[in-house]
């Protein structure tokens, strides 16, 4: 495995978390849990936030190492994608780039996420309700972070055989916004609102920047590999 496919599926992860969804999202949960809900106070609601972080990155790992590992474990794709990986990550990475600088979007069906979060707040309150607020929210993906997850890690990680690892990365990059805000929040700081701001801003640039280089290593994949290909098949 190239030692760029962990610095690659962190950033990935860091970057679904600070897309514009998730970070709404997150920045919705950690003000819920600061504003002490179900009696919690500060340290608490750190606490409650951090379990949250946990979900969500559970969540990512768990659903990449399952995608991962079954396409692997099956040999006569694992054989064809050996083969032919290179072919489909060209196409998978400029569209993923596309859709990051907002050139190509399309829409993902709610999955009624923030009723099953009330209801499980409601009846779990504490860490175990912060927790499935993690695992809801993650699994309630967006045109970005679905581009970022579906469209970049998972090919990744199948391109390196490596269903646990690179999840493992990418969970780690989702969960490290989130864990400075709750830690700020533990210290009693009230970040939500420039934690916010900056974030987006920084997000905004971050995205467009990714986007760029997905556009270009996606053109360069499909000249070094599809053009020679289709070469090929001519001759």
């Amino acid at each position: 495995m190239e030692d760029y496919s962990l610095i690659a599926a962190l950033w990935l992860g860091i970057l679904t978390s600070i897309s514009p969804c998730p970070l709404a999202s997150n920045i919705a949960a950690l003000s819920y849990l600061s504003a002490g809900a179900g009696g919690f106070n500060s340290k608490g609601a750190a606490i409650s936030g951090l379990f949250y972080t946990l979900g969500r990155m559970v969540a990512y790992t768990c659903l990449a190492f399952v995608i991962t590992w079954q396409i692997l474990s099956i040999p006569e794709v694992a054989n064809f994608l050996q083969r032919y990986m290179n072919l489909v990550l060209g196409p998978l990475l400029f569209l993923a780039g596309l859709v990051l600088l907002d050139i190509f979007t399309f829409s993902i069906p709610g999955l009624g996420g923030n009723r099953f979060v009330e209801r499980a707040l409601k009846r779990y309150p504490g860490i175990v309700g912060s927790t499935l607020m993690g695992v809801v929210f993650a699994l309630s993906f967006c045109p970005v972070s679905a581009a970022l997850f579906f469209g970049s890690l998972v090919p990744l990680a199948i391109r390196n055989h490596s269903p646990l690892l690179l999840p493992l990365a990418y969970g780690a990059g989702t969960a490290a916004p989130v864990v400075g805000a709750a830690v700020c929040i533990g210290l009693g700081v009230d970040i939500t609102g420039r934690f916010y701001v900056a974030t987006r801003r920084f997000g905004r640039f971050a995205k467009r920047l990714s986007g760029v280089v997905f556009v270009l290593v996606g053109l360069y994949y499909t000249w070094t590999f599809i053009i020679p290909f289709l070469k090929n098949l001519k001759t």
